[in-house]
């Protein structure tokens, strides 16, 4: 008898079958530990099941189930207790033995339903995965913009408050209705531009360009400082940023990020509520700091509200026409609590879906919560905001914490919308990177894939969803493997 012929006898041997069993059992019992038996929504609970079982480290099981012809839940986060119970009965049914498991409070079907309606907030369409672009803000250049990129393949269209004006938000809004047919509704998606931290240059030095070098060192001044410092003899540059009592919340050591990571520094001394970072980016000709740039600091522990008082003014407005609005930098879940009082106040409640964009480490730490929130209210999904969210926590993390939110979402039901940078070189050049198509293929786990605005938009949809498509044919054969997760314990 070979090797292959007796792995597959001990396999089928009783004994190996019994201890599988009595394994699943175990973990059976442990997808219940310390949840409340109150507990009625249902995707809730299955969301607690599964972070339960990511407690532990069950890949050499799910290994086992699979020499035996048994499923190994790879897929099954969505129905997680359903799943166990089917691999107990088959395996109860191959001894000979009578187990009491009872129905699962949710079924494999009932899951999926539930999942399918959730992802109708972003479109009745049949296609898997929807297509969300930003708006251009030339966009009335050309009169068929809209009903072009609805033909291609468009399903939403977002419109980013932190550019433009109510005027023109509203504008926009009324042309992406107009360009939608009868077979074929347009949703408007509206960002809320929060609390975005950036540089503040001196209006002298805003025509300038101001370029730092490798090791030289750039003082930034809280908006607490009462004027700009003056002393240049030891900076290469002076900039503004608009977070208060900057100083209180770093420490020297900390790692600082402007524009979207292009400029990397790190604070060598604090001076009151300013600080001195010396440059760590090395580039030969320098690197350009601009005005109003984003600015990130990883390490610190900034607590500011998602929703700003300049969105609590527009907000009124944008409920006029909005279907959908999102939170940017949502750190918990009284970021999401917030918007919802503000849509009830406003008589919006459950008429207007909401998405809650994680790009902060914080926000990945209170994931849970922040799901727990959005599956009470229903009409909700989660934006995976990949650039300042690479920043946040290493971009060498970002690969496996996008999958583990997307595995976690499916668990609570919630569909997620995957943004930035996809396709970014079609859509600029219309040559897009391998890296990119590789990209793509993992985007197609989303229930929306988010596109920037470019010139070469059509191009670049048309790939996109020939991409889609392919990738739904082959999507059922992956296995994901319940190793611990460190980051919801």
């Amino acid at each position: 008898m070979n090797t292959a012929q007796t792995k597959y006898k001990n396999g089928l041997n009783q004994a190996f079958l019994s201890e599988l069993l009595e394994n699943l059992l175990e973990l059976k019992e442990k997808l219940n530990y310390g949840i409340d038996p109150q507990i009625k929504n249902v995707s809730l609970l299955n969301m607690k099941q599964y972070l339960n079982l990511r407690k532990y480290d069950y890949s050499l099981l799910q290994d086992n189930l699979t020499r035996v012809g048994l499923s190994s839940f790879g897929r099954s986060q969505a129905h997680i207790e359903a799943s166990v119970i089917v691999a107990l009965r088959m395996l109860s049914l191959a001894l000979d033995r009578e187990l009491e498991l009872g129905d699962a409070y949710m079924s494999y079907e009932d899951s999926h339903a539930i999942m399918d309606k959730n992802a109708t907030l972003f479109s009745n369409s049949d296609d898997k995965t929807k297509i969300m672009i930003t708006v251009d803000s030339n966009y009335e250049e050309d009169k068929d913009y809209f009903s072009n990129l609805s033909r291609e393949g468009v399903h939403l269209f977002r419109i980013n408050t932190a550019h433009d004006n109510p005027k023109a938000w509203k504008d926009m809004a009324k042309s992406i209705k107009n360009a939608q047919s009868e077979d074929k509704e347009l949703k408007v998606y509206v960002d809320l531009a929060g609390p975005k931290i950036r540089t503040s240059l001196r209006e002298a030095d805003r025509d300038k360009k101001i370029k730092v070098f490798y090791n030289e060192y750039v003082l930034i001044q809280s908006s607490l400082s009462q004027a700009f410092h003056d002393k240049k003899n030891r900076y290469s540059a002076i900039i503004g940023c608009t977070l208060e009592k900057l100083g209180s919340i770093t420490s020297v050591g900390d790692h600082v990020f402007i524009d979207d990571g292009k400029i990397q520094m790190v604070i060598e001394e604090i001076e009151g509520e300013d600080i001195v970072c010396r440059v760590l980016t090395n580039s030969k000709k320098g690197s350009k700091i601009k005005d109003e740039k984003g600015i990130n600091l990883p390490n610190s522990d900034i607590s500011l509200a998602a929703i700003s008082e300049h969105d609590k003014e527009i907000l009124p407005f944008i409920c006029e026409y909005a279907d959908i609005i999102g939170i940017s930098f949502v750190q918990g879940a009284d970021d999401v609590r917030m918007l919802i009082e503000e849509l009830e106040r406003l008589g919006k409640k459950d008429k207007i879906g909401i998405v809650a964009k994680i790009e902060t480490k914080k926000g990945v730490q209170n994931l849970p919560s922040i799901l727990e929130a959005l599956i009470e209210y229903e009409r909700a999904a989660i934006m995976i905001a990949r650039g300042d969210l690479a920043i946040e926590i290493g971009f060498e993390n970002l690969a496996y914490i996008q999958e583990e939110i997307l595995d976690l979402c499916t668990a609570a039901h919630i569909p997620v919308i995957l943004a930035t940078q996809v396709l970014e070189s079609k859509m600029k050049t219309n040559l897009p990177s391998r890296a990119e198509i590789s990209d793509v293929s993992f985007a197609h786990k989303a229930e929306c894939v988010m596109l920037n605005k470019g010139e070469y938009a059509l191009e670049t949809i048309k790939i996109l969803r020939t991409i889609l498509l392919q990738m739904d044919m082959v999507f059922r054969k992956n296995k994901l493997l319940y190793n611990h997760s460190f980051e919801w314990k």
